[in-house]
């Protein structure tokens, strides 16, 4: 394959995990905060469940991309040019959206029907009879959450630096 086309896939994964990087950061040191200190439950739950959602997502599609072209860049590298830097910036990035893999994989095995899960899981516990939400247990979810993003961003920062560190030795 040509050299240009390794060249780019390196780039993007590396652009990817950067991007993964920083949104786990934000996530966990900017946004959840201000979500701890809304005065009432039910609106920081509606933000909540949206924010967690749009994560997933985005976390998914940067996290596939990256792996991905990362990957890729290591099987059409020449023989002389596999570096392992690729692999090893491929399992970080892998190892830090694989607790949501496992997730998804240990409820599709326990439940019949998996497309009507949302991937919000514990959020029973949240609500309360009356159609309100417990606001220590949201507080306590939110704060886990916050905890698992931060682990996220350590793994993908690494994974990023791994990335950078290859690069700049492959020129």
């Amino acid at each position: 394959m040509s050299r240009p086309t390794i060249s780019i896939s390196k780039f993007v994964g590396t652009i990817g995990l950067g991007l993964l990087t920083g949104v786990s950061y934000t996530l966990s040191t900017t946004t959840v905060p201000p979500l701890l200190a809304l005065p009432s439950a039910p609106p920081a739950h509606a933000t909540f469940l949206q924010l967690r959602t749009l994560t997933s997502r985005h976390q998914t599609l940067l996290s596939t991309l990256s792996t991905s072209s990362l990957l890729l860049a290591y099987v059409l590298s020449p023989p002389r040019s596999k570096h392992p830097y690729l692999l090893w910036a491929s399992l970080a990035t892998a190892l830090g959206f694989g607790s949501e893999i496992w997730g998804y994989v240990t409820k599709s095995m326990k439940r019949k029907d998996v497309g009507s899960d949302d991937g919000l899981e514990g959020m029973e516990e949240w609500e309360v009879e009356d159609g309100g939400v417990n606001g220590e247990a949201l507080r306590e979810g939110m704060e886990k959450w916050r905890g698992k993003m931060g682990v996220k961003a350590g793994i993908w920062g690494l994974a990023w630096g791994i990335s950078i560190v290859g690069l700049w030795g492959d020129r």
